[in-house]
């Protein structure tokens, strides 16, 4: 079935394309809900960005690049179909898994104390930033492929 956007992707692309995106706005309102000093709304917007995207990638993101990227590398790297969505996907597993991190730091006491970090706003301040950065590579993606 095709997608929404007037492109040639399919549903499901147009669809996480959109949620990916809400998803970066929901992090910049939880980013004033905490200069706002609402830390409970703050905790539960950004944690649940965090799950939501989990959902993404395991039912589109995941099995997208496992079909379309995988079978053609190392070799495929050279093309920007391939190493774009290659940097997008390994961004994004940092981005995902210092999220995570920063979620069981900042909202649970399951750390071992030398994991704990202090500086929370250092950390969610370069958590923001690179999920952005992941967001570019992901628009990129979707520009190259469809």
């Amino acid at each position: 079935m095709s997608g929404f956007l007037g492109t040639n992707a399919p549903l499901e692309a147009d669809i996480n394309l959109i949620i990916q995106l809400f998803m970066g706005i929901a992090l910049l309102v939880g980013m004033m809900l905490a200069r706002r000093r609402r830390y409970r709304a703050h905790a539960i917007c950004q944690g649940s960005t965090m799950m939501l995207n989990l959902v993404m990638i395991a039912l589109i993101m995941f099995p997208s690049f496992r079909d379309g990227v995988i079978p053609d590398l190392p070799a495929g790297l050279r093309k920007p179909y391939y190493s774009v969505p290659t940097l997008h996907a390994a961004l994004g597993i940092t981005a995902q898994l210092l999220g995570l991190y920063i979620v069981l730091r900042a909202g649970t006491h399951l750390l071992p104390r030398a994991l704990c970090f202090q500086n929370y706003k250092l950390w969610m301040r370069t958590e923001l930033a690179l999920w952005w950065v992941v967001i570019v590579f992901g628009a990129a993606t979707y520009y190259l492929w469809y």
